[in-house]
């Protein structure tokens, strides 16, 4: 089956879901509260991927540029949701069977934003529209930017110490802070 035939099929698949779970939440109400939580369970398990079986949580708070703090952990990878971008609503689409599951890469798609869910249900953006993805270097120079409270200049300053935040994870940490709430340019 061509690319686009799956895309349809996949698409439909998830419209089936939401269809189901809509139903089964609608006939719940009209039976009662422990229905109610016996259908959501239902409407839940019938959604593919680690969001049938477990209850997603929401992601770490160092990948919300506003909440990341100098002393965050710094990954390989780190993923920098932007403000404005809807996480929430992803997530709930997600638990709703409307984002669509690779089992090959044990990720969801849902609105143009890819996610992974971690064993204990945490849920981590990857990549996508209002996500950044930036490497160890870029995001501890977004970390100095951050902890110089919008002060490029001191914040710099600082960098020019660590050979490891070269000249390029500056420009690119920069692109990113530009969206913080802190900065002043």
């Amino acid at each position: 089956m061509g690319r686009r035939g799956r895309k349809g099929a996949d698409d439909a698949a998830s419209g089936i879901i939401a269809k189901a779970a809509s139903a089964a939440m609608r006939e719940a109400k009209e039976v009662g509260p422990k229905a109610a939580d016996d259908a959501a369970e239902a409407a839940r398990r019938a959604v593919p991927g680690p969001a049938g079986k477990i209850p997603l949580k929401p992601p770490n708070s160092r990948h919300n540029l506003d909440s990341i703090r100098p002393k965050n952990p710094s990954k390989e990878v780190n993923t920098v949701v932007l403000p404005g971008t809807d996480v929430a609503k992803d997530l709930d689409d997600i638990a709703a069977g409307r984002a669509k599951w690779d089992p090959e890469r044990q990720r969801y798609e849902v609105n143009g934003r890819t996610y992974a869910v971690e064993p204990s249900g945490t849920v981590f953006p990857e990549a996508g529209p209002g996500l950044e993805q930036l490497s160890r270097a870029e995001y501890g120079a977004l970390k100095e930017y951050i902890a110089a409270g919008g002060d490029i200049e001191k914040a710099k300053a600082a960098m020019a110490r660590n050979p490891f935040l070269t000249e390029a994870a500056q420009e690119r940490a920069l692109d990113v802070f530009r969206h913080h709430k802190s900065y002043r340019g």
